[in-house]
């Protein structure tokens, strides 16, 4: 198998979801250069998620998803477009690659000083004049500090700059880089039910069985 992206809706519940399996792209990625360990997760946690944030762009065009950090990776970047096309780098300190390990903790990687951030940046390809790319920005920390994975980064950009509650869980290996994404949807008028509404206990039915199923995505 190689790259896949399949949307899905839950009949009895007001949830969609999407899962990506990235094969060929990731592995040409990894062709170009030899990242530690560390860092070759976390890029393709960060192409998975590219992918399914991009499935939904209602527009021609472009995002962006950066992770500008303080720890010894400067930069991560991943870009996908509106054919889901995907193009991943990532910078690195000077001299950093041998202290890598592979069990380095994302807020060692990537928030040391408590000053990483993560950009996204929605570029469209038909833009009107002086019309600006629109950019969302949040740090790589929470409420209750460093927040431990890309998937935990890119729920608390999605509660802060899109007021949507989503749940995501990626992982990547040398083979594959995988996602999956549960949205909740908007209720009558275009709302996001709050959380004491009927359907809250729905919802985190439909999350607690995704996270048991969630080990099958790498069989």
């Amino acid at each position: 198998m190689n790259d896949q992206l399949q949307k899905f809706m839950f009949n009895a519940a007001p949830v969609r979801g999407e899962i990506v399996s990235l094969r060929e792209t990731w592995q040409e990625v990894q062709t170009r250069r030899l990242y530690p360990a560390a860092v070759r997760t976390v890029l393709g946690e960060m192409m998975a998620a590219c992918a399914l944030l991009s499935a939904n762009l209602k527009f021609d065009g472009t995002l962006i998803m950066q992770i500008y950090s303080d720890g010894p990776v400067k930069m991560l970047v991943v870009q996908c477009n509106s054919n889901l096309a995907l193009r991943a780098t990532a910078k690195l300190a000077d001299d950093v690659e041998a202290d890598l390990g592979q069990e380095m903790p994302l807020a060692e990687l990537l928030n040391r000083n408590g000053q990483g951030r993560c950009v996204i940046t929605l570029d469209p390809s038909d833009k009107k004049p002086e019309q600006q790319p629109y950019q969302g920005i949040v740090p790589l920390s929470g409420e209750h500090g460093p927040l431990s994975s890309m998937a935990e980064v890119l729920e608390h950009y999605m509660h802060h700059s899109e007021q949507l509650d989503t749940r995501m869980w990626l992982a990547a290996n040398d083979d594959r880089a995988v996602g999956i994404l549960l949205q909740k949807l908007p209720g009558d008028g275009g709302i996001v039910p709050h959380p004491g509404e009927h359907d809250a206990d729905t919802w985190q039915r439909v999350c607690q069985a995704r996270v048991s199923s969630w080990q099958h995505a790498f069989e």
